[in-house]
């Protein structure tokens, strides 16, 4: 009888080895840009499988449209855009971060005081890391 239940909790550590279940965190979502420090605004749609449980801009940005409450958002920031982190997410499972996606629908120059939307994104891309 001894000899079954050390089998059976060999059997059961072997099997939950490496299943530590659901690791919470920060998931950064990264901007590359081709005109670094000139833009000042970006419009940002954010999916995720579950709403982050917090979202945050990246240092010197401002944050509109949140608190994000939906699996899909659309977000605006403002501030002097840099190659970078552009945003964090509080999530529940940071190994879930291929579920993530950031797409980029617009940005804007600084331009007297004011913004100029750019006619074309090509250079920019954003990337959702751990």
């Amino acid at each position: 009888m001894r000899r079954a239940r050390v089998a059976a909790g060999m059997t059961l550590l072997v099997t939950c080895k490496g299943n530590t279940g659901p690791t919470a965190g920060l998931l950064r979502v990264n901007l590359t840009t081709p005109n670094s420090g000139l833009d000042g605004a970006a419009v940002v749609v954010l999916s995720a499988p579950l709403a982050p449980g917090a979202v945050t801009p990246g240092a010197g940005l401002a944050l509109w449209g949140g608190p994000v409450t939906t699996a899909t958002a659309k977000v605006a920031l403002t501030g002097t855009l840099s190659t970078g982190t552009i945003l964090t997410l509080q999530v529940d499972d940071v190994n879930k971060v291929s579920q993530y996606t950031a797409t980029l629908q617009q940005v804007a120059a600084t331009s007297g005081g004011g913004f100029l939307v750019r006619p074309s994104l090509s250079g920019y891309s954003l990337a959702v890391t751990r």
